[in-house]
């Protein structure tokens, strides 16, 4: 039953008798208490003396009047206030963050029925607590907007009067909102006139950060719940979602996360195709095709594979052929498939104008559950050359090396491409004499000698396209000016023919330095500078050197001499690692940790020939790992080295035990390496030499990191080029014509020493296509295409929304009895309800300042009082 007692007046003076007074002031309490019992001691004595005809009650209130002065000025001294303290609950706030990162401007792709009606559910255009319905001509009579951006999404979610949910959200307690990308912004809960304009422009997006500021509070203004609506993307945090999800876990705070963005679509990338750079005429040529697929679920549709010789821009049949083609692929999702497509050059292939070959590749699906067809495209071009005759080969050596032994039967099983003779200068002479596949004609010698006069020697070699040399006794081939056989096989060079040596430890190159500088020599068409060096017999201690495996050098990452496997990443395992010995030197590529089918590296190799540097020109396929080159060059030690001599090309092999390489791999490596060694290096004799030629250092190129580029360029004498700097023309073929980084000019420079050699840094700034075009005069001009991607969590990168990852964040957050949720766009009208209100205790403490006017009135009344009353009595 209620009473008087129990109305708000008697509640606030109840209120107030449960207070306590305290005090502000400088002074102590005790000695202001103190001084005010003196005064008023001393105002008893002085009215008690006061000399005056006064009664004894006027002296007491005289007196009474001037002790309550004295007390409230001893009073007003202390600064008192009453302080009082009411408990009670209130609701506790509901945080809203809202993602406005550059990946919300992404336009998605809708092909799944369900994602088209979610963006006519944000729009309004059907009621949200209703089931979705399932005729799709349904939904193409509400004229939803086609790829809406994600940003545009949530903004017609949020301002959608049927949803209503800022209202809805703040029933349930006061209403934080906040946007993010890489810092958070606080916004306007009361109005919803920020959210018209909101753009997603930040280029960071450190939501897991965002949400772990809001802890960093007391813990009882920390929120009931955080709304989040992203897509899910953070690349700019310290902490995990895992993590995220823990604390929130801790303090039974609930994540409500509102994914934006398509649930799932495709996405398609050509990674790679690898062309050769000649083909020859009838013989069965490998395309090895690598590409990635994601958002499509296998068995959901096809690919398509048609591999074209020619233009493809032009008329089929006329300007183009095609060549091979892979049709109904069972797609799958993954971001290293692969497939080899095969095809036969003919004499069709060989009268087009254009020798290119390009892969084109498709992703078509099925349309499964009324979603739409989407159908996926991507292509890339790579120049190429067919050769319609066999290469013909000449192998010298000095004794059946390990090496000699495996290549000799290699080139013989090559029927269809290679037809080589062999010769062993210390071989037994009458099996040389046998003829095919040994090269009689060299048996004319004397003490150990070739007896040819030049001009049939040089008849002789002329048949040939490509000459072996391995370690020939530095006699065998004279110098006297009657035979000159150096001179003969320079020449041979210089006209087009193709010279591989493969350095020996006794006989070649150590015989060919050293001699007489007015005399020809072998070692004037090598790439390298050498100087003698003598080798035991047998090894010290078994060995010459300690086993090493060779490294690509960086221009040769992409280059077909030293791909032994079809795959570039696969290529680069099998290969050594360089070791940093020069803190100048690049360091190497870090591990992708994503690639757990690495391969093995190749069987280390135990001898190799010191180089001491580069000649002008020439071009490093493989590099010792930790031997440098004699100061003040101070490089890796060049191991595999090629260059043009004239119009031939000349490859330099530093080593001769690659037969190691056979160890349960048979030809694999071995028969691959060698077969590319010969098709490079005698082609030119067939076809012509490029004068021209450009690659990168990189294998994929990465948005927001850089790489090299590099140019061999000849004049039309097959010469360096010895212009200090080279301009070309970097276009961007997918941009807009009219942006200002559209085309750029490219300066490469020429590396020190090394005429026709041109480097120039590449920056990849943005992702896209981009074709490099280079013109030095030579009348070869050449381009290069590659494209720049982006890194899987970039702001730009492709990708649906994290559904998975968003729904375990969510799940995992909160107390055990009412975890997080995560919604899509039909589950939103649940949101506030799901949410709900939750109240907080508090504490509300109040104080009431005594030291103001009032008492000062008080204390001036007082005073008046005093002087009336002294006045009225007759006292000064």
């Amino acid at each position: 039953m209620n009473t008087a007692f129990d109305t708000p007046l008697f509640g606030l003076f109840w209120g107030l008798l449960d207070g306590e007074l305290q005090t502000r002031g400088w002074f102590w309490r005790e000695v202001a208490l103190l001084l005010g019992l003196l005064a008023v001691a001393a105002v008893g004595v002085l009215y008690a003396r006061e000399q005056g005809r006064l009664s004894p009650a006027r002296r007491l209130v005289l007196a009474a009047v001037r002790m309550a002065t004295v007390l409230v000025v001893a009073f007003l001294l202390l600064r008192p206030v009453w302080v009082t303290e009411s408990k009670g609950e209130r609701k506790r706030t509901v945080a809203v963050l809202i993602d406005v990162s550059e990946s919300m401007a992404q336009n998605d792709p809708r092909p799944a029925l369900d994602d088209q009606w979610r963006v006519a559910l944000a729009y309004g255009l059907i009621d949200p607590d209703k089931p979705f319905p399932t005729d799709p001509a349904a939904l193409t009579a509400l004229k939803a907007p086609d790829r809406p951006a994600r940003i545009a999404v949530a903004r017609e979610a949020f301002t959608n009067p049927k949803l209503d949910l800022l209202r809805r959200l703040r029933e349930t307690g006061p209403l934080e909102i906040y946007t993010f990308g890489a810092t958070s912004t606080g916004r306007d809960p009361t109005s919803t006139d920020w959210l018209k304009t909101l753009a997603a422009d930040a280029p960071r997006t450190a939501m897991t950060s965002a949400a772990l500021e809001l802890l960093n509070r007391d813990e009882n203004e920390q929120p009931a719940a955080v709304v989040i609506v992203t897509d899910g993307r953070d690349n700019a945090s310290d902490k995990t979602f895992a993590e995220l999800a823990a604390r929130f876990r801790e303090r039974k705070i609930p994540l409500h996360i509102y994914g934006v963005g398509s649930s799932s679509f495709g996405q398609l990338r050509l990674r790679d195709a690898l062309v050769p750079e000649s083909v020859f005429l009838d013989d069965l040529v490998s395309i090895p095709v690598r590409y990635a697929v994601k958002g499509i679920a296998a068995g959901t549709g096809t690919v398509n594979i048609v591999v074209k010789y020619g233009d493809p821009k032009g008329k089929e049949g006329v300007d183009y052929l095609i060549a091979t083609e892979k049709k109904n692929i069972p797609v799958k999702e993954g971001d290293d498939l692969r497939e080899v497509l095969t095809f036969t050059p003919t004499k069709e292939h060989a009268a087009l104008k254009k020798q290119d070959i390009t892969v084109e590749i498709e992703v078509k699906t099925d349309g499964q559950a009324g979603a739409t067809v989407e159908t996926l495209k991507d292509a890339a071009t790579r120049s190429t050359q067919i050769v319609s005759k066999k290469l013909k080969v000449l192998v010298v050596d000095g004794l059946p090396r390990v090496d000699f032994k495996f290549l000799q039967r290699a080139l013989m099983r090559d029927t269809k491409r290679v037809e080589a003779m062999f010769f062993l200068t210390e071989g037994d002479r009458e099996a040389m004499k046998t003829g095919y596949p040994w090269f009689k004609e060299f048996t004319r010698q004397l003490n150990g000698t070739l007896t040819i006069e030049k001009d049939e020697f040089r008849k002789l070699i002329n048949e040939f396209d490509l000459l072996i040399l391995g370690d020939v006794p530095p006699t065998f081939f004279s110098t006297d000016e009657r035979y000159d056989h150096h001179k003969v096989i320079n020449e041979f060079v210089a006209e087009g023919g193709g010279l591989i040596h493969i350095a020996g430890k006794w006989g070649a190159p150590r015989g060919w330095l050293g001699g007489d500088p007015k005399r020809a020599s072998i070692a004037d068409v090598l790439p390298v500078e050498l100087k003698p060096v003598p080798f035991a017999i047998q090894p010290p201690e078994g060995r010459y050197y300690q086993p090493f495996v060779p490294v690509l050098a960086p221009n040769a990452v992409r280059n077909p001499l030293v791909a032994l496997e079809d795959d570039p990443l696969d290529n680069a395992d099998v290969w050594g690692k360089l070791t940093r010995v020069n803190p100048n030197d690049p360091p190497p590529p870090p591990p992708d940790p994503n690639r757990t089918d690495k391969k093995a590296q190749l069987q280390p190799l135990e001898w190799y020939y010191p180089v001491q540097r580069l000649k002008p020109g020439a071009e490093t396929f493989l590099v010792h790992p930790t031997a440098r080159t004699p100061e003040p060059d101070n490089k890796p030690v060049p191991l595999l080295v090629g260059h043009y001599f004239g119009k031939g090309y000349v490859l330099f092999c530093g080593f001769d035990d690659t037969w190691r390489w056979r160890f349960n791999e048979a030809d694999k490596y071995f028969g691959r390496f060698w077969t590319q060694c010969v098709y490079q290096t005698g082609a030119p004799r067939m076809v012509g030499t490029k004068l021209t030629q450009l690659s990168l250092d990189v294998l994929e190129p990465v948005a927001g990191k850089s790489g090299q580029v590099y140019a061999r360029l000849l004049d039309d004498k097959f010469k360096g080029l010895t212009a200090e700097e080279i301009e070309a023309t970097l276009v961007r073929v997918d941009g807009d014509v009219n942006d200002k980084d559209h085309t750029t000019k490219i300066k490469l420079r020429k590396l020190d020493g090394q005429d026709g050699e041109y480097v120039s840094p590449l920056p990849f700034n943005k992702e896209g296509r981009y074709k490099l075009t280079l013109d030095p005069k030579n009348g070869s001009p050449a381009t290069m295409e590659y494209r720049v991607g982006l890194p899987p969590d970039h702001e730009k990168a492709k990708g649906a929304m994290a559904a998975a990852e968003l729904r375990q964040l969510a799940g995992d957050s909160g107390a055990k009895d009412s975890p997080g949720k995560f919604y899509h766009e039909e589950d939103l009208h649940k949101l506030p309800n799901e949410v709900g209100a939750q109240y907080t205790p508090f504490t509300r403490r109040s104080e009431s300042i005594l030291w103001n006017w009032w008492w000062m009135g008080a204390l001036i009344l007082l005073l008046s009082v005093e002087w009336f009353l002294r006045k009225f009595n007759g006292l000064s």
